[in-house]
């Protein structure tokens, strides 16, 4: 016990001890307040704290928002279970297309729909969900798991002004990450503690007024999607720049008429067939699947997959046990 400091201690030695004090304890008090990971798995593991962004393989839902749970019609959905469901069995990548209402073309009315102007039917017609409260839905979920980063890739039909409107009137918008090209990615650590932990990649070319959308052929590459068969499947670049570190393997099946292929869906979306996927693609390019990027998802193991890949430094590495984790 520290006994009180009696009155005829001298002024210099109070001085000295408050000293010593501010060295010893506002440090830590400093850490303390500027470092919210503790022992607390990043993104489903511990060790994933103190890898880069692009050190860790992620699980992505294709046309995230398109789901029968969300009233979609069967032709337009990707998904049944909407996209808390999808945050639950731990998916923490996300693709959708921003559009407009197709009663108007205001802010107000930024959504996430699916499908396609050429058909001459407007994509909202087949289901629609406002911007502002699946995004709402989204943050909800991040405020309970402040240790994840999320990430967005946005197929945009819409001015870049809007996407930033959803994002502000959700309240994501504060935690958007700003990563200038061609330099490191952060760890995820740092950009939980620095409260960026939401990375946004769109479809389309950059602008500076916005430099938080990231055009994702620009800071990545993809696969091919949407292959007729499942031997199809490989691992050439099919767009964007194939020397960033970050890549998106597309792993979803579609008929020739386009619309996705629900009844093969547990074959590519098997464990087995993709892991051995993802670990062939790491070897070919030398670069982990920075998101495995599937369409219903409850059909198969994603998130198992992506849990074994990230216990693997090398793509030589042995396979671990398989994940136990039930996605579905």
């Amino acid at each position: 016990m520290v006994k009180s400091l009696s009155s005829n201690t001298s002024p210099k030695s109070i001085a000295l001890i408050l000293a010593i004090f501010s060295m010893v304890l506002l440090p830590s008090l400093d850490g303390f307040e500027n470092n919210k990971l503790t022992d607390d798995p990043c993104n489903g593991s511990v060790e994933n704290c103190d890898k880069s962004y692009t050190e860790v393989s992620y699980p992505e839902t294709h046309n995230a928002h398109s789901t029968l749970d969300d009233g979609f019609n069967f032709l337009a959905s990707n998904h049944r279970e909407n996209i808390t469901h999808q945050w639950d069995a731990g998916f923490r990548a996300f693709m959708m297309d921003v559009h407009h209402s197709r009663y108007s073309q205001d802010i107000v009315n930024t959504s996430f729909c699916h499908g396609s102007y050429a058909t001459g039917i407007h994509p909202c017609v087949h289901g629609s969900h406002n911007g502002v409260e699946l995004l709402t839905q989204l943050h909800e979920k991040m405020s309970q798991s402040e240790n994840d980063v999320v990430t967005l890739l946005l197929e945009v039909y819409v001015p870049y002004g809007h996407v930033e409107y959803i994002l502000e009137m959700s309240g994501l918008i504060e935690y958007v990450h700003v990563q200038n090209l061609n330099e490191p990615w952060p760890t995820i650590r740092e950009m939980v503690n620095a409260d960026k932990n939401l990375v946004v990649f769109i479809e389309g070319s950059f602008d500076s007024e916005y430099p938080f959308l990231h055009s994702f052929t620009e800071h990545g590459w993809t696969t091919n999607y949407a292959d007729r068969h499942p031997e199809e499947m490989n691992c050439d670049v099919h767009r964007g720049d194939s020397t960033q570190p970050v890549w998106h393997l597309n792993n979803w099946l579609a008929l020739e008429s386009g619309l996705t292929d629900f009844q093969r869906a547990p074959i590519v979306n098997a464990y087995d067939f993709l892991l051995n996927r993802s670990i062939e693609c790491w070897e070919i390019h030398d670069s982990r699947p920075t998101f495995i990027a599937v369409d219903w998802w409850t059909d198969g193991e994603a998130v198992n997959v992506t849990m074994t890949l990230n216990q693997m430094n090398h793509w030589s590495d042995e396979v671990p046990l398989r994940a136990t984790t039930d996605s579905r």
